[in-house]
């Protein structure tokens, strides 16, 4: 696994290389009159069906807008490879015209200078009612380079005949007590183990081992009060405040063997795990699960509750043959219509939209009290996932280190003091 994670490392540290000079294999064809279908191609991290033909519903709609006749290709990369196949991919002839960022790599991508700019475009959809906090990663200098269409709080999905089966009290039911934190939750994820044999707990998408470390881990620390690291670069990740919210869950995976361990594919959505954290994107997973389940905010902590809010952005390709399409596409699948669409997968960053009624039964396998204390009421506290221009070196090269982490007898603070040595390479 190392060697495979080092691999791509390397590729992806030379493609980031790269990316410092321009881009020359693309025409830069935008100013001519399209002769025929004009070719889109649009790259993101979901594969759902469903989903593909909701985005290009608003292709459709925006090329009969135009007038224009829009030939769409939908690239899905798995999300573990997305950076690097992206970046890749806009280094050569066949990059997407437009296509997701990951909130991590926004200041990095922007930094590059493969996003054009938007705000031209966006003039005509009100960009006012976007969240200024929301908008803050995908802005530089007053510019707007990608526009968020997902502004997902994480939170619990269970499987409530589990927890019936060990004879204790749901999260939902330890939320209405005021009881429900790491402690609890730990508790709960050894008891169902315990009583049943069943995992307790499975991470994010199973990837909190690997590509979804801080995913996994941010919200934990966060509520034990320490961090990743802060916005003025003070190294907060080997802090006794995040080590003992790391040392929390290294404990749960090897001293109790609660959590699906690293290698395991158990996964919550066939009934393996009682618990996971997930967005509402991931709820659909459950349209034909055959167990009672239900949700809950992700456990407070010391700090109390400190929700972490996953964000997705949109943008063109600043280089592509047919950018200035690329850029009017962008504003119009982030328009008020558009989000609206999308509320009940990807929550909004639009003011209009997540004040709306309608918002709460957007997601029809949530009901509206579940969308309010899960989703609604972390969108405008939550905090998003550490970013910074040099995100991509950091994730690569501190991902070797976090790998040391995943054993029975790991030192966390020695592991953690690695990590931190790492981030103050490069962050200032």
């Amino acid at each position: 696994m190392r060697v495979s994670r080092k691999i791509k490392a390397i590729c992806l540290l030379l493609v980031l290389a790269l990316a410092a000079f321009p881009v020359m294999a693309q025409g830069g064809r935008e100013n001519s009159a399209p002769s025929g279908p004009v070719e889109i191609k649009i790259a993101t991290w979901t594969s759902n069906p469903d989903q593909i033909a909701l985005l290009n519903s608003f292709v459709e709609e925006f090329a009969a807008k135009e007038g224009i006749e829009i030939s769409a290709e939908f690239e899905s990369i798995e999300f573990g490879e997305y950076n690097t196949r992206l970046s890749l991919e806009l280094q050569g002839t066949e990059a997407p015209d437009v296509f997701w960022v990951l909130e991590t790599s926004a200041p990095a991508f922007i930094q590059s200078g493969l996003l054009a700019e938007l705000d031209a475009e966006l003039a005509e959809y009100n960009p006012d009612d976007f969240f200024p906090k929301a908008m803050e990663l995908w802005q530089k200098d007053g510019k707007t380079y990608a526009v968020p269409f997902s502004t997902s709080p994480f939170f619990i999905l269970y499987n409530a005949d589990l927890f019936a089966a060990a004879g204790i009290e749901t999260p939902e039911e330890l939320v209405a007590e005021g009881n429900w934190n790491w402690d609890t939750f730990r508790e709960a994820s050894k008891a169902i183990k315990d009583a049943t044999g069943v995992w307790g707990y499975q991470t994010v998408d199973g990837g909190g081992y690997d590509v979804r470390i801080l995913h996994n881990l941010c919200p934990i620390i966060r509520s034990y009060g320490g961090d990743a690291w802060t916005s003025d670069g003070e190294i907060l990740i080997n802090s006794p405040e995040s080590v003992a919210a790391v040392q929390l869950f290294h404990d749960m995976v090897y001293d109790d063997g609660s959590v699906v361990p690293p290698g395991d594919q158990s996964n919550f959505f066939a009934g393996a795990a009682a618990m996971t954290a997930a967005q509402v994107s991931r709820v659909s997973n459950l349209a034909q699960a055959d167990f009672a389940w239900g949700v809950a905010p992700m456990p407070s902590g010391p700090m109390g509750d400190v929700p972490v809010t996953g964000q997705a952005g949109i943008g063109a390709f600043s280089k592509g043959d047919n950018v200035e399409i690329a850029k009017k596409l962008v504003a119009y699948m982030t328009s008020e219509s558009c989000v609206a669409r999308m509320a009940g997968i990807w929550p909004p960053a639009r003011n209009t939209v997540l004040q709306s009624p309608d918002f709460l039964t957007s997601q029809p396998l949530l009901t509206s009290d579940q969308m309010s204390a899960a989703v609604a009421s972390s969108i405008e506290t939550g905090r998003v996932l550490p970013s910074h221009v040099m995100y991509p070196q950091i994730e690569v090269e501190s991902r070797i280190v976090w790998d040391r982490l995943w054993t029975p007898d790991a030192d966390v603070q020695t592991v953690l003091d690695g990590v931190a040595d790492v981030y103050a390479k490069y962050i200032k």
